[in-house]
């Protein structure tokens, strides 16, 4: 018995010591993770002229207690590629494959105030006894905004405060622009984006209209609002109303405003929202 008892000993001994091995250990010191790492879109499009930066925050977790001292936080800008595979005719499997570069990657002191600058390294930190954080990153508004789309993907970096905390939720990218984008919810044309089966289809001109109807921001915070309220039947049919009554409008006919479209080009297709 005392045979079988020294085996089952040893047995979890193993078993544990490999679970361990599998896990980051969080009793070793502070460290620090993202809390939410999906990809982050923010646009000026609904700022004054006047405004020329705004802030947009990431929420961080802390794991190892807390300090009764401000603990500062570190980033980098890190770069994002796309990939091509080459596949084995026969195998099917992938034999070599390219890395790009994406297109439009972010610039500090052009498209965002640098990480290593004094006036935002003075306010990237947690709070005093607190074992959450949200890391502010400073967007800038540069002219070149209104033509196209930046990525800044970030990663954030140990420091003399924290380790890292797990692998996967170390880094997030933010897409900004100076002009409409979309939101969260209406991120795909299909039913994994839970604003496509009551907008339909996105486009700048469909997102445009909706703003000029409604008179409102039509954002992630208001796609929210109105599946809190129950209430996105009643948006969708006086959306699809006010279209309808803009395009059989004889003056909208005559100026071409109508139909509207899915951008400014007249060749592009009408919009329409679901029934």
């Amino acid at each position: 018995m005392k045979k079988y008892s020294f085996i089952i000993i040893i047995l979890l001994a193993v078993t544990i010591g490999c679970k361990k091995e599998g896990y980051l250990m969080y009793n070793d010191g502070h460290r620090i993770q993202m809390s939410d790492t999906t990809t982050q879109s923010f646009s000026f499009f609904y700022e004054a002229a006047a405004v020329t930066r705004d802030t947009i925050y990431i929420k961080l977790n802390t794991i190892g207690g807390i300090t009764d001292y401000n603990r500062s936080v570190t980033v980098e800008q890190i770069p994002e590629f796309d990939y091509t595979y080459k596949y084995d005719s026969v195998t099917s499997k992938v034999i070599d494959s390219t890395a790009y570069p994406k297109s439009n990657p972010a610039i500090a002191g052009k498209h965002y105030v640098s990480f290593t600058d004094p006036g935002a390294l003075a306010i990237m930190y947690v709070q005093a006894d607190s074992a959450i954080g949200s890391l502010p990153i400073i967007l800038l508004r540069d002219a070149s905004l209104k033509d196209s789309s930046c990525r800044l993907r970030i990663r954030i970096t140990a420091n003399d405060e924290f380790m890292l905390g797990e692998k996967n939720a170390m880094e997030k990218t933010i897409i900004f622009s100076d002009r409409l984008e979309r939101f969260e919810s209406w991120k795909f044309d299909n039913f994994t984006s839970p604003a496509y089966g009551t907008l339909g289809k996105y486009s700048t001109g469909k997102h445009q209209f909706m703003i000029d109807v409604l008179k409102v921001r039509i954002d992630e915070a208001w796609w929210q609002a109105i599946f809190t309220a129950q209430a996105i039947t009643h948006y969708k049919n006086y959306l699809r109303d006010a279209l309808q009554a803009f395009n059989a409008d004889p003056a909208n006919i005559a100026s071409g405003k109508a139909p509207v479209r899915e951008s400014n080009n007249p060749a592009s297709t009408p919009i329409s929202f679901p029934n």
